[in-house]
């Protein structure tokens, strides 16, 4: 697997956020994408961009009602 453009990736990601009265499911999806891009940056060697990803992993399972 290629390494993905994450830069490209925010973009997109900040183009498609859901609507407020969107599916979890479907802002669960969209967090997960989000944490997958951050940990792309952090792997990069940007910290807080690893903390982000935390965060954005236990939002989509707060949604989902996952434990994280």
């Amino acid at each position: 697997m290629s390494t993905p453009n994450v830069l490209a990736e925010l973009g997109r990601l900040h183009l498609s956020r859901p609507a407020v009265d969107a599916p979890h499911g479907v802002v669960a999806a969209w967090y997960e994408r989000k944490a997958v891009a951050l940990e792309h940056l952090a792997e990069q060697g940007t910290q807080g961009a690893a903390e982000q990803a935390t965060q954005a992993h236990r939002h989509a399972a707060a949604l989902l009602g996952v434990a994280a």
